[in-house]
């Protein structure tokens, strides 16, 4: 109607009846059937599709068009250990079939506890699969299709009725044609397609060396047949990155789906403490690669887990500190660079350092006697099991499960950072990389081994002196800027030959969020895109290896994982943060 106005046109152009009839029959507490909702499909919830993100919907539809039958579990868990648990019985489902959804239950859990619907598709025996998923807590059921039958108030087809208005027959294709372009597609089908352009890449890297080894051949090719292969060369390259382009942002999702299932448990979780708390999500539309998102999934829920728990105060310790009774929890999406940041941030009583410090001695962290500065404080906090019972209340619950945090972050190659202020608030900040897929990087050489950095991590690259190289409390630092930056040589890192005394070096500058340090390279050989596999369970516990390439030349290389070679200079105090 509004439109019709706008358009010149008086509201009454616009039929409304149908409508009219539907919230009529909704006041009545008559549902629609629609056609289109998972509920006259097999045995959920009606409305549950509006629930759903749009890749778990295709995944419902999917299975049941494959008529795979569908299981759920129901289960409540202690609000300080839920996403453990959750995730243990995840892993069991996933032995077992496809996890499709985890839903929150307002009507289960009781004061201290949280419930959950998981629905999953299986193939494997319902004894079988009861044996793995079933516990304390938990109930399991099977969840059978509707069987679509002709109903007395079905009858005859209605006959069409053609609008009254042409106005009303545009709309209606509009809506039409806008359906027709949109399709869901399996994200495994994407991986696949992913997979060919990686392919694709080596490939056109591979016609480069072709093209450079011939050039420099003595066969006598004429120059112009030369010149065409370069230019198809060039042509190939850019149209394969195009592609290489538009595959890619078929994979990215916005921050809001995630958002979506997130603050239905957050605010879950605020009413079971009893809390006030005014829940807030930034940058939404920001986008990630979709498997990457999924694997956030856990992190961001136990850090937004731990800031409404343990650190927003309750309403009475707010108002004695003279801050407003309703508290803040903050979570923010954004991109800088290569890289999308995740920060959550509330304002309650942050972490006390002091306490946190005891704690450390207590434990054999450090001694009583070390110079131990807050971020190297604040980074014990991600120890396995650092935090106690008794912890938990003491330090806001930052300790608990945070080494999960940190473990799954490292395998996307992403790092996470704690600042707080005490009775202030503490802030999460979560680096990661925006995708996984085909990445360009910069190929260097050190110690006779040839490695890849990618390009998102690399602020820039310096040509060194053996005399800018100086020393510092037994580390290697060089001075850039009026800033004191930290080396790291790779040969170091990873027991290889040093580097000749006599031959130019050059330091490649990275940085993950605010921290930075040089890694040391007797060679720099150029940019690449590359595709990154996994090397493997043998080599998971390698430090600073986030995989390896083929290059064109069928010669394989490592990756190195900036994120990770950060965690380890960290504990070596050797990374500098920015200013």
């Amino acid at each position: 109607m509004v439109r019709a106005i706008s358009e010149g046109l008086d509201d009454a152009a616009v039929n409304v009846s149908d409508f009219i009839r539907e919230l009529e029959g909704l006041e009545k507490g008559i549902a629609k059937r629609d056609e289109e909702d998972l509920s006259l499909l097999i045995n959920v919830p009606l409305g549950m599709t509006d629930m759903l993100s749009e890749y778990e919907e295709h995944r419902f539809r999917d299975n049941i068009g494959k008529r795979i039958p569908f299981y759920k579990v129901t289960c409540s868990f202690p609000l300080e250990s839920f996403d453990v648990d959750l995730e243990k019985l995840g892993a069991a489902i996933k032995s077992a079939g496809e996890l499709l959804t985890t839903l929150p239950e307002t009507e289960m859990g009781g004061e201290g506890k949280i419930g959950f619907t998981l629905y999953f598709t299986s193939r494997e025996p319902g004894d079988k699969i009861r044996k793995a998923v079933e516990g304390e807590g938990r109930k399991f059921e099977a969840v059978p299709f509707i069987e679509r039958r002709r109903s007395e108030d079905d009858g005859e087809s209605a006959p069409f009725e053609a609008p009254a208005r042409s106005e009303d027959v545009d709309q209606l294709e509009d809506e039409i044609r806008g359906m027709s372009q949109t399709v869901r597609v399996d994200i495994l089908k994407l991986d696949h397609l992913m997979n060919l352009v990686g392919e694709l890449v080596i490939l056109r890297s591979s016609f480069t060396n072709v093209s450079s080894n011939l050039r420099a051949s003595a066969l006598g090719i004429p120059t112009e047949i030369l010149l065409d292969l370069d230019k198809s060369n060039s042509s190939m390259e850019k149209k394969l990155v195009d592609l290489r382009d538009a595959v890619m942002d078929i994979r990215m999702v916005p921050m809001g789906q995630l958002y979506n299932r997130l603050q239905r448990v957050a605010k879950k979780i605020a009413r079971d403490l009893d809390k006030k708390v005014n829940l807030q999500f930034m940058g939404h539309d920001t986008e990630l690669d979709k498997m990457i998102m999924e694997e956030m999934v856990s992190p961001l829920l136990h850090i937004v887990r731990n800031s409404l728990d343990h650190g927003i105060e309750d309403s009475k310790t707010r108002r004695a500190k003279g801050k407003n009774e309703i508290g803040t929890v903050k979570v923010s999406a954004f991109q800088q660079g290569n890289h999308v940041v995740l920060e959550v941030e509330d304002d309650g009583k942050g972490i006390d350092i002091e306490k946190a410090r005891r704690m450390a001695i207590q434990r054999g962290e450090i001694r009583r006697d070390d110079a131990v500065s807050t971020e190297e404080i604040l980074d014990l906090l991600f120890k396995p099991g650092f935090s106690t019972k008794e912890g938990v209340t003491e330090l806001s619950g930052r300790g608990v499960g945070m080494d999960v945090v940190r473990k799954d972050l490292e395998n996307i190659g992403g790092t996470a950072e704690i600042h707080t202020v005490k009775d202030k608030g503490t802030r999460v900040t979560l680096t990661l990389p925006i995708t996984l897929a085909i990445l360009q990087a910069l190929l260097v050489r050190s110690g006779g081994r040839t490695f890849a950095i990618p390009m998102g991590s690399i602020q820039e690259t310096i040509e060194l002196t053996r005399d800018q190289i100086k020393t510092m409390q037994g580390r290697e630092v060089i001075t850039l800027r009026d800033r004191t930056l930290p080396l790291i040589r790779l040969e170091r890192i990873f027991h290889l030959d040093p580097e000749q005394e006599d031959r130019e070096i050059f330091a490649v500058i990275v940085g993950m969020a605010s921290r930075t340090m040089g890694l040391v390279a007797g060679e720099l050989l150029g940019k690449q895109d590359i595709v990154i596999k996994p090397l493997g369970d043998s080599f998971s516990k390698s430090v600073g290896l986030a995989g390896a390439a083929e290059l064109g030349d069928q010669s394989t290389i490592l990756v190195l994982d900036v994120a990770g070679l950060m965690m380890e200079a960290i504990k070596m105090g050797a990374v500098s943060k920015r200013a």
